[in-house]
């Protein structure tokens, strides 16, 4: 129950992100490949269990151990993030 109101912002800002996202991809009528979505996912659920794992670490007093999960899961959660929207920005500017 400690962690109810960060999870409620975080899965409020999920939601917004991807509205903003599928809105901005609307706007300018990007389609979006299936490898693209499925990168960004991945990417995304990544992240999402990165932050899960720090404030779980945190609450059990393992400092050292939530920053180096945060690190491990969050840095190659970054990486696909960055790589799906290079090559929906690289679509962008084609057309």
């Amino acid at each position: 129950m400690e962690h109810f109101i960060p999870f409620m912002l975080i899965g409020a800002v999920v939601t917004a992100g991807l509205f903003i996202v599928i809105s901005w991809l609307r706007k300018h009528n990007i389609k979006a490949s299936w490898y693209e979505w499925l990168i960004g996912i991945l990417g995304l659920g990544l992240l999402l269990l990165a932050v899960q794992h720090l404030l779980g670490a945190m609450s059990e007093l393992f400092f050292y151990a939530a920053w180096m999960g945060f690190a491990i899961i969050g840095i190659p959660a970054l990486i696909l993030l960055a790589i799906a929207w290079q090559l929906i920005a690289r679509r962008a500017k084609q057309s």
